[in-house]
């Protein structure tokens, strides 16, 4: 069938949007070509996993809004604004001087190597037993943090309870050393 016939039940072909609202909108924040400099970006890292791709870079991409909304509410115009942006474990784990940036591990550790390594080297802040955790140094000298449950909704409850108590210190300390 081309795609100027209809179908058998008489429906015309669907054709997209001439725009995706999302992209444009993340595109204004942050072109395509940026340049950018390893020492401004704030990691926010999901398994190269499909488990992590369909439950955790969701959760990544809701968090790089979350930090842009953050970035505009608080910061001024002499600030330097970390550039949030969502890798993979293995990309991160591979390049020593993205590993030196401030991040945020998301998902469980079988799924996200990255959380794996944090797991067992950062402090439990937040922890509900044999469900999830939230890991970091409560005094953010390590700009570490590690956000993980059993499962994709621990793994959310995780994100949340790190949303809700902590994103706003966290971002504070890490824009203002």
């Amino acid at each position: 069938m081309n795609a100027s016939s209809s179908d058998s039940s008489g429906s015309s072909p669907w054709v997209p949007a001439s725009h995706d609202a999302l992209l444009l909108a993340d595109r204004a924040v942050c072109a395509p070509d940026i340049t950018f400099r390893m020492e401004d970006l704030l990691v926010i890292v999901v398994g190269a996993h499909m488990r992590a791709e369909i439950a955790d870079r969701p959760l990544a991409n809701r968090l790089v809004r979350l930090i842009r909304d953050w970035q505009a509410s608080t910061l001024d115009d002499v600030d330097t604004a970390l550039m949030p942006v969502v890798c993979s474990d293995v990309w991160f784990l591979n390049d020593r001087e993205l590993m030196q940036q401030p991040c945020i591990a998301i998902g469980e550790p079988g799924h996200n190597a990255a959380t794996a390594y944090y797991a067992s080297r950062l402090p439990k802040t937040y922890v509900i037993e044999d469900v999830c955790a939230v890991q970091f140094d409560p005094q953010f000298l390590d700009g570490s943090v590690c956000l993980w449950g059993a499962d994709v909704r621990a793994t959310e409850t995780a994100f949340t309870a790190f949303v809700e108590r902590h994103l706003d210190s966290y971002l504070r300390a890490i824009h203002f050393v």
